[in-house]
């Protein structure tokens, strides 16, 4: 209701503000189309129209949807749902019958407004002298609400802004912008860069939230920012937009690093997934001044300056609960099963690791004891950066033991210059539980089963548990060797 409430309001708005307007003006603004325009590709469409189309049909779009998913599927669907990745969708022929027939249903109900959609959106970007290529983005969660947001601005193109050899001119030339290409590159990528770094900040720090805020819209907001400040008097090419693009979101971990917000290893985590994204941007800034009209510096740079922590603001606002995800491992141990069943239960000292993953503050473990056995008993695992109780959920001796975990330490210390501890160490990476499986093999070895469950709740999921998943992987290899060498060698000595 919510929802629904909040964009009837901003409906309300655009219409008010059309009929407030002079008659020439209104003639312009009033979002008016026959029904009959709304499936048509050919001609243009103003911004006010398309804002006001665009806005009540994903009202009408959202509400239908819902009320299809939650009377005819018995399934909670929220406006959320539009930019969650569908990463269970794409393996299509794993889906359960019900829900392959809600995925179909929601399919096929969201055709025409794709249609609608699209046809608008390519009419805006032919209105506004864009490349018709941006209709592409229409698919590209999160980004295409930039894309909406911008052609909702964006004006018509004038010809009389346009010189004979086809060049930007602006209205007004901010003395902060130097003409020459190294010095609109080095305030471009710099400005953004430091407002970058403060919207980090406040997302992760102010309003504590690791998502697709942080991660996905501010990259991309920086990259097209920074390249619409670098072409600001002149067009630039393809490859220096994309390199001030890049830097932009290298000064934004340098100010982090050295402010101590955030440790290295976080960093360059991030920096796979911002990078493509700021590029992403900085492509977009080249096209918009390669198309040859003219841009709305101050209402432009103001979107992209707020979308970000608008978006993280509303993530705040319904936070999601992540899945859990299993991370499994084997070892085959020439040794017996109750030998490696002593082994893991609880082991001596593990040698300090030389893996790189550990060396740069990764968590890692270093003994384990038990005190009592069967379920209830608990068990402590000593790591790197403090000590994970368990609690034993699961037993059966020499076969199988399960435990919960009771209270845990940091994953992780960062590597930094400074004593940091980053609200992502505290709550964002959740290890829950644990099961450890023993088979007796017919020639004598063992083969050592494990399997943790964790939630990760910092988003883009899919990108993070890459790095959680290699993470529980390599903690397990590392005990499992462990196992295997106390093991062989107590039956070698034997």
């Amino acid at each position: 209701m919510l929802t629904t409430l909040v964009i009837g309001i901003v409906a309300l708005v655009l219409v008010l503000w059309a009929f407030s307007r002079g008659p020439q003006q209104r003639r312009f603004y009033l979002p008016v189309l026959r029904l009959s325009d709304l499936w048509r590709w050919q001609g243009t469409v103003s911004r006010g129209t398309y804002a006001f189309v665009g806005i009540t049909l994903f009202a009408i779009k959202h509400n239908l949807d819902r009320t299809v998913a939650t009377l005819g599927f018995g399934r909670r669907f929220t406006v959320f749902n539009y930019w969650i990745p569908p990463t269970d969708a794409i393996r299509i022929d794993n889906l359960s019958p019900a829900d392959a027939r809600f995925l179909a249903t929601m399919v096929l109900m969201s055709i025409p407004f794709v249609w609608v959609g699209l046809a608008l959106t390519v009419r805006r970007l032919r209105s506004a002298g864009m490349p018709l290529g941006f209709v592409a983005l229409f698919f590209a969660p999160f980004l295409n609400l930039i894309v909406f947001a911008v052609l909702c601005f964006v004006p018509d193109r004038e010809p009389e802004h346009i010189t004979t050899n086809g060049e930007l001119i602006y209205a007004v030339r901010s003395r902060m912008i130097p003409s020459d290409p190294l010095g609109s590159a080095a305030t471009g990528a710099i400005l953004t860069g430091l407002v970058g770094s403060l919207a980090v900040y406040l997302g992760v720090q102010s309003i504590g939230v690791y998502g697709w805020g942080v991660f996905v819209a501010l990259p991309f907001c920086m990259g097209m920012a920074s390249v619409l400040i670098h072409t600001y008097h002149r067009p630039q090419t393809l490859a220096s937009c994309l390199l001030v693009s890049v830097i932009s979101v290298l000064v934004v971990g340098v100010v982090l690093f050295a402010l101590a917000v955030e440790g290295l290893v976080c960093i360059l985590m991030a920096v796979p997934v911002a990078t493509p994204l700021a590029m992403l941007g900085g492509v977009f800034g080249f096209l918009l001044q390669r198309g040859k009209h003219t841009v709305p510096q101050g209402s432009m740079m103001c979107i992209l300056a707020v979308l970000p922590l608008t978006l993280t603001g509303f993530e705040k606002m319904k936070e999601f609960e992540p899945a859990v995800t299993t991370v499994e491992t084997s070892i085959r141990i020439q040794a017996p099963a109750e030998k490696v069943w002593r082994n893991l239960v609880a082991f001596s000292d593990i040698p300090p690791s030389t893996e790189w993953l550990f060396r740069l503050g990764v968590s890692q473990p270093i003994r384990a004891v038990i005190d009592g056995t069967g379920v209830g008993a608990l068990r402590r695992c000593d790591f790197s950066t403090g000590t994970f109780v368990e609690r034993i959920e699961g037993w059966e001796e020499n076969r199988y033991f399960a435990f919960s975990i009771v209270s845990r330490a940091e994953g992780m210390r960062e590597f930094s210059p400074y004593n940091i501890h980053p609200r992502h160490l505290d709550g964002y990476f959740v290890p829950e539980a644990a099961e450890f499986r023993l088979i007796s093999n017919d020639d004598g070895t063992t083969t050592l089963t494990g399997s943790s469950h964790y939630r990760n709740a910092m988003w883009p999921g899919p990108y993070w548990r890459l790095w959680s998943d290699l993470i529980i992987h390599r903690v397990h290899v590392r005990v499992f060797e462990h196992v295997k060498v106390l093991s062989e060698a107590a039956n070698y000595a034997k």
